[in-house]
């Protein structure tokens, strides 16, 4: 593990980990995606999908390479939700994809992923993650990292403020950077099959 960082609880993260920022999405605040989830996850066995719509699968497979046991480190958003989230044209309930390996995936019966959407992108993806602990933002309320002491996995380039799921190793500081503190709301184990390009869907109205 790493010491040398400015913030002391930053040495109880993993030295890599898939990192994702969560907030509005889908026409929905963070409290009740947090709510679902949760509900998802004790339906589950502590199994739930988190939805992202960053294609990460090179990323995931670095990470799965170099981490025996995995995991994602949830942060909240530092900035403002853009409209497009807070009241989508389109959302798109997904049902069906492909998992890393390539193997047809469904999602199982408990599970519920929301996007939205729009005519040139039809898909998304998921992070399929366990916890045995609920998804709360007091899980962890002490745990924080700055932005630079991480850098992306596989370019080693720092991670963008547009970048809001990355697959990172941790650094003692990354120069050229205007450190953002971020807060751990919680974390939770990468499971197999870790992550999945989703592909069909269904449409609700946003309304």
């Amino acid at each position: 593990m790493l010491h040398d960082v400015e913030t002391d609880t930053t040495t109880e993260l993993p030295d890599l980990f898939c990192w994702t920022k969560y907030g509005t999405e889908a026409g929905e605040d963070s409290a009740t995606i947090l709510a679902r989830k949760e509900a998802e996850r004790l339906a589950s066995g502590g199994t739930f999908l988190w939805g992202i719509g960053n294609a990460i699968g090179p990323s995931v497979e670095a990470l799965l390479a170099q981490a025996p046991d995995p995991q994602v480190v949830f942060t909240p958003m530092r900035s403002r939700p853009a409209a497009r989230d807070v009241a989508p044209a389109q959302i798109a309930v997904w049902h069906r994809g492909i998992a890393l390996d390539g193997e047809p995936f469904e999602l199982p019966e408990h599970s519920y992923v929301t996007s939205r959407i729009s005519p040139t992108r039809g898909h998304h993806y998921a992070l399929v993650c366990r916890s045995q602990e609920p998804l709360s933002v007091n899980v962890h309320p002490s745990q924080s990292f700055a932005s630079t002491h991480v850098l992306n996995l596989r370019s080693g380039s720092k991670v963008g403020a547009s970048q809001v799921t990355s697959v990172v190793r941790r650094t003692a500081f990354a120069p050229g950077l205007t450190p953002s503190t971020y807060t751990v709301s919680f974390m939770a184990d990468l499971v197999a099959p870790y992550l999945v390009r989703l592909t069909e869907y269904s449409l609700m109205d946003s309304s």
